[in-house]
């Protein structure tokens, strides 16, 4: 298994090897716009890794989805309460 360095640019990825990486070879990939994917991803190859990345990237969104649904609803009871001690009070 190898380990793979990924710079994303809106839809277009660019999947190096670790080892190959040179700093002027990322240096001009951020300067073409490209953003460095912050943790390396071991993957037998290129398709895996984007798999990888792809997968964790999924998973990052449903908590982030569970997260504010958990908040929303919070939220939603407060308002209601407030809302009702409000009626309650005059």
């Amino acid at each position: 298994m190898n380990n793979y360095v990924i710079f994303i640019k809106g839809d277009e990825s660019k999947v190096i090897v670790k080892n190959l990486l040179t700093r002027q070879y990322s240096n001009e990939l951020k300067h073409k716009g490209f953003t460095r994917y912050p943790y390396t991803i071991e993957a037998d190859n290129e398709k895996d890794a984007i798999q990888i990345l792809n997968k964790q990237g999924q998973e990052h969104l449903n908590a982030l989805s569970d997260y504010t649904g958990n908040i929303f609803f919070y939220c939603a009871v407060l308002v209601v309460g407030l809302v009702v001690a409000l009626i309650f009070s005059r």
